[in-house]
């Protein structure tokens, strides 16, 4: 019998057919580098001749080493930049591409800080740096935490896997009388979903059509979302609030992120495309402002002054828009619709000296990039007016975070107990409202007139929208902005 040395072709005397093969090598230290290559190879499938191929890919990791926590790495601007990146890598279970992720952080922190932060998690291997072979040396492809670290990168972000949402352990509270024919649609529904449910721990939502739209049996996460979310609509219908899903999202889980696409899709199924009545809004198609300004957009120039009032860009367009003339000194974001155009139209601000915006809920990557715009040609101050509730605040807090980079003067208008007393029509807090409260006076160290407020809200029960204040406000306004503001910078 012939051995399988003395079965292979001699190479002199083989045709040749190869086939390509690749195989990762194992980390070795290369300078201040843990590195590991992709090796490629060409093997000819008759006689095992192999070709060795220059590698396209590589990984590699910092040798450095630290004491303690990760935390005592970075600077106190740069962890906020660590925590983001890896809790995105966590929760994208380490498969995150790295162009989408860099976008993201540009958006919010500074490049210098974003660099160094990522600078030395890599250097200090917490970081893997996934990269291919480019003209000009290694371009990164994808960034990775590494899992030897996992447990002091679960430490530092504060990511606790087995805490259960109170929504998943306790998905049906009680529920108050409805008073609206939606309301008592969702009303009806709930109850009987609690009821299928508790009986023997299967229920399931079907459409108009007799489709399933989700089912406890498939998915029980999936389930319990769904009627987390039926329970947000049902306060909105009952309160006659009308939030966008990132709000929405804010208010009932806590995280703009947390509703994705697919629970939209379900709801959507169920109730139909629009959701106006049971308090959702169609996402916002344009950026609004005023004040006066010039602009260039694909080699054609506009100005301010040829509106009335204020500007409407599509929010398509924003990438592509470049200010080139910025005359307004301050900014003031406004968060409610009511409120935004009555202050505009009423001309109480110069157009000169102020530029106001709508944020409606949230303020996005648009509405940053017009500020951060002004900022370059002369902005020195942004106000912030939320509505008088805990997620108001949270919105002006996450503006001022991704304003940090700016030399700019980032301000709190309205959000004070003469405010909220001046108010006089209230909503009842829920207990997300309550949560939220202490989630802020534990995180953040807020100003005293702030902290006073968020303590009345809670022990009054309650919290104010803001349309209601433009009746407190004169030609004195520009005044009271900058005499009543906290800052926040």
């Amino acid at each position: 019998m012939m051995s399988t040395l003395q079965n292979e072709m001699p190479f002199n005397s083989c045709d040749h057919s190869y086939k390509q093969k690749t195989e990762w090598s194992a980390f070795e230290i290369k300078g201040d580098y843990f590195l590991s290559t992709r090796k490629r190879w060409s093997e000819c499938i008759m006689c095992r001749k192999q070709n060795l191929l220059s590698p396209k890919e590589r990984e590699t990791y910092g040798i450095q080493e630290y004491r303690c926590h990760i935390k005592e790495l970075l600077s106190k601007e740069e962890q906020p930049v660590a925590i983001k990146l890896l809790s995105e890598l966590l929760r994208g279970k380490n498969n995150k591409r790295w162009d989408p992720l860099k976008r993201n952080l540009l958006q919010e922190y500074p490049f210098d800080i974003v660099d160094d932060a990522i600078r030395k998690l890599h250097g200090h291997g917490i970081l893997i740096y996934k990269e291919e072979k480019v003209p000009l040396g290694w371009k990164i492809k994808q960034v990775k935490y590494n899992e030897k670290y996992l447990h002091d990168i679960r430490h530092f972000i504060g990511w606790n896997p087995s805490k259960i949402p109170i929504w998943i352990s306790y998905p049906f509270p009680s529920l108050y009388l409805p008073k609206t024919d939606h309301g008592e649609k969702l009303y009806k529904l709930l109850l009987e979903q609690k009821h299928l449910f508790f009986q023997n721990g299967k229920a399931e939502i079907v459409d108009a059509t007799g489709n399933v739209v989700v089912a406890s049996s498939s998915s029980v996460k999936s389930y319990f979302k769904f009627i987390r979310i039926l329970y947000g609509l049902y306060e909105n219908t009952e309160q006659q609030r009308k939030e966008y899903w990132k709000t929405f999202s804010q208010k009932i889980f806590g995280d703009t992120k947390t509703i994705k696409v697919n629970d939209k899709k379900r709801i959507q199924q169920y109730f139909g495309d629009s959701l106006e009545d049971y308090g959702i809004i169609d996402n916002r198609a344009e950026v609004v402002l005023s004040g006066e300004f010039t602009w260039i957009y694909e080699g054609h120039s506009g100005t301010s002054l040829a509106f009335k009032d204020y500007t409407a860009f599509p929010r398509e367009m924003i990438s592509e828009l470049k200010i080139t003339n910025w005359i307004p000194h301050s900014i003031l974001i406004i968060e409610n619709p009511d409120l935004y155009f009555s202050i505009v139209k009423s001309k109480l601000l110069s157009n000169k000296e102020w530029s106001v915006i709508l944020g409606s809920g949230f303020i996005s990557s648009q509405e940053i990039s017009i500020v951060n715009q002004a900022c370059e040609l002369g902005l020195k101050e942004v106000f912030i007016w939320p509505d008088l509730d805990p997620y108001g605040l949270q919105i002006a807090l996450d503006i001022c975070r991704k304003l940090k980079g700016q030399d700019i003067s980032v301000y709190l208008f309205g959000y004070s107990t003469e405010w909220f007393e001046r108010v006089g029509i209230y909503k009842p807090l829920e207990s997300f409202d309550h949560d939220q409260i202490n989630k802020l006076l534990g995180q953040y160290f807020l100003h005293d007139k702030i902290s006073t407020v968020l303590k009345k809200m809670s022990k009054d029960g309650k919290k104010a929208e803001q349309e209601i204040l433009f009746s407190h406000l004169s030609k004195d306004f520009n005044q009271r902005l900058s005499k009543e503001s906290i800052s926040l910078s």
